[in-house]
């Protein structure tokens, strides 16, 4: 008799130990934005594409959210978007292009063409790029052969909004941090991908609403925002010049825009100058 009572408790222990292990395992659901994470969580959604697309900053300017350190100071952060950003630029003659100190161009009188490199630290795949454009519609602008960012992802010049960098955000007229460019565009207005690659990420959130991370050659990385259509799914090659989505009012906005987004070796980086504006 005190063996099966022993029995049927040992029974019962496993099966609460197993039931325990079992609710350990449950999926657990993706952040849906990068604010107030630990440091660890942060780098992780910044590094598979859904980071921040400002950061806030207390009364003393110290960083409270979306920033890449609780502490650090707006000018901290652009100092080291701009070490990032130098770094991208010395990348640019293995393809044909110089920093001339305003802007992005050809080099006329390139170096020795150097073998480029094939994956970031995100170690997404490179497109093959085809001598002729295979998509509809297209940005003739946009050459089919280019293999890293060069220009913008819209047609027609389109006014910038929103610079990159230290502004008055739109909505809390606090000082904050703003990761990209805006784009004033109306709703369904075609993206274009500005270089061939390979889409890496796909997703929806609070912030960013309908996102697209797209992973181009030599490290550099497009981030598209506020999407009212993702056109790729993750995975798909694009060709340089495609479109890729169209423009929406998604995610915290005032009102239909592009929010474009670039980053180098997984970090920001000022895309301003490679879009062609200064």
């Amino acid at each position: 008799m005190m063996s099966l009572v022993k029995f049927a408790l040992f029974s019962f222990a496993v099966s609460c130990m197993c039931a325990q292990g079992a609710s350990l395992l449950t999926p657990q659901s993706f952040p849906k934005n990068a604010n107030d994470l630990s440091f660890v969580q942060d780098l992780s959604l910044d590094v598979a594409g859904y980071g921040p697309l400002e950061s806030e900053y207390d009364a003393s300017g110290r960083c409270i959210s979306g920033c890449t350190y609780p502490g650090i100071t707006i000018e901290e952060e652009l100092q080291r978007d701009a070490q990032n950003t130098a770094m991208a630029y010395n990348n640019l003659p293995q393809y044909g292009y110089i920093f001339d100190g305003r802007t992005v161009r050809k080099d006329t009188e390139p170096a020795a063409q150097l073998t480029a490199p094939t994956t970031s630290i995100t170690q997404m795949p490179v497109a093959s790029v085809l001598s002729v454009r295979t998509c509809s519609p297209n940005n003739p602008s946009i050459p089919a052969d280019q293999k890293i960012p060069i220009g913008e992802p819209l047609v027609g010049g389109p006014r910038i909004t929103s610079p990159y960098g230290a502004r008055v955000h739109p909505v809390t007229g606090k000082r904050q941090t703003h990761w990209g460019i805006d784009f004033a565009a109306p709703m369904g207005t075609n993206v274009y991908a500005p270089a061939s690659g390979t889409v890496a990420a796909a997703w929806t959130d609070s912030t960013c609403g309908n996102g697209l991370r797209i992973a181009h050659s030599g490290g550099y990385e497009t981030v598209y925002c506020h999407l009212s259509q993702t056109l790729v799914k993750n995975g798909d090659i694009i060709q340089a010049g495609c479109v890729v989505a169209k423009t929406g009012n998604t995610g915290r906005t005032t009102g239909p825009h592009l929010h474009y987004a670039m980053k180098y070796n997984g970090t920001r980086m000022d895309p301003t100058q490679m879009v062609g504006r200064n």
